[in-house]
Formats: C-alpha cells, structure tokens, sequence
C-alpha cells in the first residue's frame, strides 16, 4: 500500500519551507489528484509520475524536479515501485532559494537543477540515506545557507502577504494595497513573483482551499463560513471543483486514499504555515 509520512523542518526553516514528506508507492500504477498547492521540491529515487495540468499539458519527470505553484486541482499518474522524499516551498522560501520569478513557473514542473545549480550534487546524499529524521536533517543543513541570507524586506512582505490571506474568508486587495503602500501594479508584480498569481486569484484560490478543509473535518461551526463565502451553492461547486478538483459531496463522503494521506499534514497544525495546514 502507499505510505506518506510528514516532517517539520528545523525551527528556523519553517517560514520557508512548510513541511517535509516522504512518500512510497509500491503498487506498478496508481492515478489520483492533488489541490491546487504551493510550491513543491521533489526528489524521485525510484519510478516516475507525470503530473497533467489545468492547460491540458502534461509532465513525466524523475528525479530531482521543482514543482511550480498550481493555479487549479492537479491530476497526475505514478508509475511504480515509487519513492520520492519532498519539501513544500512557502512564498518566502522561493524568494529566498531562488532568484527566479514564481509566476514563471506556475502549472509547471522542471528539473530543480534548472533554479538550483548543483542541487542534484547536493541532493545526492538523500539518496543513501533510510530514513526520514536522516533526510529532514540533511535538507535542513543544505537548505541553511540559502535562508541565512534572505532578504529582511522580502520575508516581511510575504508575513503581510499570508497575514492578509488568513485574515478572512474571502480578503479584499484593497485592504492587502492600503496595507503595503505599493501602487496596484506594483503590487501585483510583487505577489506574482513569489506567490506565482495575482492578489486576487491568491484569495480565491485560499477561500476554495478553506472550504474543501473545513468540508473534510464536518465542523458544524464552518456552516456560516461556507453559506457566506460564496454567492451561492453553484458557485461554491464550481470554485471546488477547480481548486480542489472534486465536488462538496465528494468531500463529505471521503475522497481517495491519496488524497486522504496529504490531509494528515493538517494534524501539523500549529507547527506550520496556517496556510498550509488549513487547506
């Protein structure tokens, strides 16, 4: 049977990457989905998948590659036995790893050798290693350098950035301009180059995420949220069928097996990018 199991990164990474997971798959085939997600780094040591994205394009990959951030519900097809060991990649780690534009790399995947040079030297060690405390901390030391010098402005924007996305249901970028001085098309820039996406998609995209979240635990408490985040139930199903690619039933009566072993990163809540673990 597959099997993914999460990790935190050091405490002082964890702005930057949200978590760390392993994943094994042992059967020969297995198609499945993901929602719409931050960035990913990933790096296959056995097998390969190809991952078909909202454009209709579609990806086969081995090895260490960089997943971009995801506008919409990725479908994707692992050709087994597979192993993979993957980090998430907040917005301010891409800023802080790479020196690239993330709304360049949105519904793609690339060899990770592509924004990081010499990652694949560097990612050798995880090769021979066994277990995932062994891995986490050979990410950690290799990733320390990079986000020792990240720059203090950029980390700053994006703490507004995810502050401004957790504040509500559905934030306004009005608020998200008045709170960061910047003229609209500078803001824009700015969120598009570590986000992938604009302001306004960013809270679409979070507010589909929150709801399939709070669909999955039946929280009584989230009813006023999902009547109230959507202008009716029409739109609710087309925004979860784009962002979460399934329906509200779908989610109440329990989704794949894959899906459900991703959702298990939400019992890190508290340790990790809200963010992250809400959605």
């Amino acid at each position: 049977m597959p099997h993914l199991e999460y990790a935190l990164p050091g405490e002082s990474l964890r702005e930057f990457v949200s978590v760390y997971y392993r994943f094994n798959c042992p059967e020969p085939f297995v198609a499945d989905g993901e929602r719409a997600a931050i960035a990913q780094l990933r790096l296959g040591t056995c097998g390969r998948v190809t991952m078909h994205f909202p454009d209709g394009s579609s990806t086969t990959c081995t090895g260490a590659v960089v997943c971009g951030p995801t506008t919409a519900a990725v479908r994707f097809e692992i050709e087994g036995p597979f192993h993979m060991f993957g980090m998430g990649i907040t917005a301010a780690g891409w800023g802080a790893l790479t020196q690239a534009s993330a709304a360049d790399f949105v519904d793609r995947i690339v060899p990770a050798s592509t924004i990081f040079p010499n990652i694949d030297q560097r990612l050798e060690l995880l090769r021979t290693l066994d277990s995932l405390p062994q891995m986490c901390a050979a990410a950690d030391e290799v990733l320390q350098g990079f986000i020792e010098q990240a720059s203090p402005e950029m980390v700053a924007f994006t703490r507004m950035v995810d502050a401004w996305l957790a504040s509500s249901v559905s934030p306004m970028v009005t608020d998200l301009h008045a709170q960061s001085k910047l003229s609209e098309r500078q803001l824009t820039r700015r969120v598009k180059q570590l986000y992938g996406m604009p302001p306004k998609y960013l809270s679409r995209k979070y507010r589909a995420l929150r709801a399939a979240r709070s669909l999955i635990d039946a929280e009584p408490d989230e009813a006023d949220f999902l009547r109230d985040a959507f202008y009716d139930q029409s739109h609710m199903i087309r925004e979860l069928k784009l962002f979460a690619g399934t329906t509200p039933t779908r989610l109440r009566s329990g989704e794949g097996e894959l899906a459900r072993m991703i959702d298990q990163r939400s019992q890190l809540k508290g340790a990790i990018n809200p963010l992250v673990a809400e959605t």
